[in-house]
């Protein structure tokens, strides 16, 4: 297949939301998917003047084969502003006929709108988006943040200064120590490091910031007995694992085999030895087995509306006609929020358990602070650790509740990372033992 119809296809099968642009470059043969990756990210860009453009010139009209409009969305694009139809073979020909008559239309396109040059006709919310740094976390299982360094200093990278890390935009070939993770790095965002040998033999994890928050909050030491629930695809279950120097023992849990095979393979090639995966839901799970006797610590991040999430190229996805955040309709929000209560309320009833850490990716209240109320009325048992991340200094939305100071929030145009929210649940008093849970079962029998 040409190179031009590769990247049409990719750009069908983005439009039918059947994956990233970045996942579905890496699954072509292309010799180049660094360039068949930034064809396609620039025209993205240019693909609402492009449809404008094409829609005037009317390339099919005149053509007896006719081209597929997102084969000619990336032909446009190349010949008009890129780098002007290198190895275009058949379709070189079909466009030099027609340019006269689109290089005319974004001419006419250009004085409508005022516009000096090119750059001036990618719309608003592309140019103004937020675009994120790329963030590395390095596995201390099989490496350790000064191996990671020098590997990058080899490749020319140099240690940032704290005010460029702070600057709109990231200097290119720096790399930074992150201020409240130790074991984070922090790229520019354009860096690719998907052949590094450190990603590909699982030295490093590229992690966003904030979804290491879960476990570095949670912290379970060394030898303890913890569960994932919703595990997949395992980025937090690896890192707990670190944290606790991979020995006890992970129960994580998801009830998509497909995932969890992902997080098999993930957290094998980063060396995790304490995981013991399971097939199923954790809901379904009966607090009182005695496999899980042990348990006193859990992660839980539960399907959510992925209203926080801010990815590198997402932005040349979204559609302006959107309302809302994510597409999201209050009813579905609303049955995410009825789960995301279910799941931690059947984590409150494992007996043994000392600590919860919820999280999810979404900016909204009512699958944050209002879940958190919920629970927290529904469970006296349990409470929010207090000063919990002190480092950290956005909280939870005030005037929802008395405590919303204890919860943690983030906002990606101030904090550089996903939107993201964290609430750490510690049982009040203490767990009881075996025994003194018998003892007050018969205590209220009598």
């Amino acid at each position: 297949m040409h190179f031009y119809q590769k990247a049409g296809r990719i750009l069908d099968k983005l439009s039918q939301r059947q994956g990233t642009i970045k996942g579905l470059v890496m699954k072509e043969d292309a010799k180049d998917k660094k360039l068949l990756y930034a064809l396609i990210c620039e025209t993205l860009k240019y693909r609402e003047v492009i449809d404008t453009i094409i829609d005037a010139a009317d390339v099919n009209r005149a053509e007896k084969k006719k081209l597929p409009r997102t084969l000619l969305q990336v032909l446009v694009y190349d010949l008009l502003f890129g780098k002007g139809l290198r190895n275009a073979g058949p379709y070189k020909e079909v466009m030099l006929r027609h340019r006269s008559r689109l290089n005319a239309e974004l001419a006419k396109i250009k004085v409508r709108r005022q516009c000096k040059n090119n750059e001036d006709l990618i719309p608003s919310h592309i140019r103004n988006a937020i675009v994120l740094p790329r963030y590395v976390r390095v596995n201390t299982i099989k490496t350790t943040v000064e191996k990671v360094m020098r590997h990058f200093a080899d490749k020319g990278y140099s240690l940032g200064l704290p005010e460029e890390l702070a600057a709109s935009e990231i200097p290119p070939m720096r790399i930074f120590r992150d201020e409240h993770l130790p074991e984070m790095l922090v790229m520019p965002p354009n860096t690719d490091l998907h052949d590094d040998p450190l990603l590909v033999e699982g030295h490093i994890v590229l992690q966003d910031k904030a979804s290491c928050f879960p476990a570095f909050l949670l912290r379970p030491p060394k030898g303890a007995t913890v569960i994932d629930a919703c595990a997949a695809p395992g980025n937090k279950t690896s890192h707990l694992s670190a944290i606790m120097s991979n020995t006890g023992t992970i129960f994580a849990f998801d009830k998509d085999r497909a995932r969890l095979d992902t997080l098999i393979r993930l957290t094998t090639r980063s060396g995790c030895t304490n995981i013991s995966p399971i097939h199923g839901s954790f809901l379904d799970t009966d607090p009182n087995d005695p496999k899980f006797a042990k348990v006193e610590y859990m992660l839980l991040d539960p399907s959510c509306s992925g209203s926080g999430i801010v990815g590198r190229m997402d932005h040349l996805l979204k559609d302006t006609s959107e309302n809302d955040v994510d597409g999201e309709t209050d009813e579905r929000v609303r049955a995410l929020a009825d789960f995301q209560k279910q799941v931690i309320l059947h984590a409150f009833k494992f007996p043994a358990v000392k600590r919860v850490v919820y999280s999810t990716c979404s900016i909204h209240r009512t699958e944050n602070e209002d879940v958190v109320q919920h629970v927290l009325a529904e469970s006296p048992k349990f409470g929010l650790v207090a000063n919990a991340f002190p480092k950290w200094t956005r909280r939870g939305l005030e005037g929802t509740f008395d405590q919303a100071d204890r919860l943690v929030r983030t906002l990606p145009e101030e904090d550089r990372t996903i939107g993201f929210f964290v609430a750490l649940f510690e049982r009040q008093g203490g767990h009881q033992s075996a025994a003194a849970r018998r003892r007050s079962k018969k205590a209220k029998a009598k």
